[in-house]
């Protein structure tokens, strides 16, 4: 496997999960030998739900039309 940061050399390792409460310590992850990249499930699956939500942001806001401003009123209100 190739490091996504230096393009590097990959190897299997064991990591320890402090965060998760399931019971579950250890998991295997990716470690780069050159840069120290650290990849897991979690990782990927985080990364993955950023670029997707970066997309569906990008699509969402070139979607909306913007309404027109209203005037803001200074000074006191108007007395009938």
């Amino acid at each position: 496997m190739e490091c996504p940061r230096c393009t590097g050399c990959m190897v299997e390792d064991h990591l320890v999960d402090m965060m998760d409460d399931s019971g579950h310590l250890w998991l295997r992850g990716w470690r780069c030998i050159i840069c120290g990249e650290v990849i897991d499930p979690c990782i990927l699956r985080q990364r993955h739900r950023q670029q997707v939500g970066v997309e569906q942001v990008v699509d969402v806001n070139a979607k909306r039309t913007r309404r027109p401003r209203q005037p803001v009123r200074v000074g006191p209100p108007d007395i009938e």
